[in-house]
């Protein structure tokens, strides 16, 4: 009986975060959806079109390359609040070896609880909780002053009920910066899970491609992101873009504009900054039935 439970609560959880992640392509052919989204509340709010534009510990997430630009130390710390009870949080920390390497130390964690556990149809026998983990490290090489690479090793833990499956996921990615312009390409989700209960997982490999652009005009700085996004098993291409207005390095203004979902498209934000201090916040409104995301998030920079 506790075995024919188990295997009814594998599938109903599947069927859920297949559901729950419904706007990301190949939700239906890969598992480990929480390695579709991204992380800190500055990026989602332009859009997640950040591969070319990270320059702190995010970067471990978007492009493991980019962690050889911007401040040689940075912590991130992030939690969101997300659709039917979904929350995710992040933190990660960069820092810099000594001339061109730097390192990344990341982990992401995705949880929903009080999933009801049913049988038969009527009231619920009892409630389950779902939980993915990843925990991983990140090099950035910067082969030039213009030119980076990366790497990303990452241990990953999937959970539900009293199953569980571990497996081992890498990304690669470069990164050309020259000026105020900037190109990255990153490969994520290489790897394999192990089966759950005898239920294969795909971890969702994607391929993110992009530029970025900042300049400045008196008090006021700007950066603008544009990347391209798919899931190789069956996804489509999506386009992510976002701006973000900064006055004075202390107030930013943030839009971005993802196409092809089916949920989701539009995302705004704000932050503050003093002294190596960055406070964000993102909105992310999705269709009626699945409500709204807001993330929160900390950066600190040490120099």
């Amino acid at each position: 009986m506790t075995n024919k439970i188990s295997t009814i609560i594998i599938l109903t959880a599947c069927f859920f975060a297949t559901n729950l992640f419904a706007q990301n392509d190949g939700a239906g052919n890969t598992g480990m959806a929480f390695l579709k989204l991204g992380v800190g509340a500055e990026s989602m709010a332009m859009g997640e079109a950040y591969s070319s534009l990270s320059e702190d510990a995010t970067a471990y997430v978007y492009n493991p390359a980019r962690l050889s630009f911007g401040s040689p130390k940075n912590v991130s710390l992030m939690h969101n609040s997300s659709i039917q009870d979904l929350n995710n949080d992040f933190i990660a920390a960069k820092f810099n070896l000594g001339g061109r390497l730097t390192m990344g130390l990341g982990v992401v964690r995705s949880s929903v609880d009080n999933i009801e556990i049913r049988t038969t149809p009527g009231d619920p026998i009892g409630t389950f909780s779902a939980e993915n983990l990843s925990i991983g490290i990140s090099m950035g090489y910067k082969l030039s002053e213009t030119f980076s690479i990366g790497l990303t090793t990452k241990w990953l833990y999937e959970k539900i009920y009293i199953d569980d499956a571990t497996g081992v996921g890498f990304d690669i990615g470069a990164s050309y910066q020259k000026n105020n312009f900037s190109l990255s390409g990153t490969i994520a989700n290489l790897g394999s899970l192990d089966d759950l209960r005898n239920v294969p997982t795909n971890l969702p490999t994607l391929v993110r491609l992009g530029g970025g652009y900042r300049f400045s005009k008196k008090d006021f700085d700007f950066r603008i992101g544009v990347e391209g996004f798919k899931v190789m098993d069956g996804g489509s291409l999506h386009l992510h873009a976002g701006g973000e207005v900064g006055y004075k390095d202390f107030l930013f203004v943030r839009a971005g504009y993802q196409s092809g979902y089916e949920n989701k498209n539009f995302t705004t934000g704000v932050g503050f900054k003093y002294k190596g201090i960055k406070l964000d916040y993102a909105f992310i409104p999705y269709s009626s039935e699945f409500g709204t995301s807001n993330a929160f998030s900390l950066g600190i920079n040490f120099n």
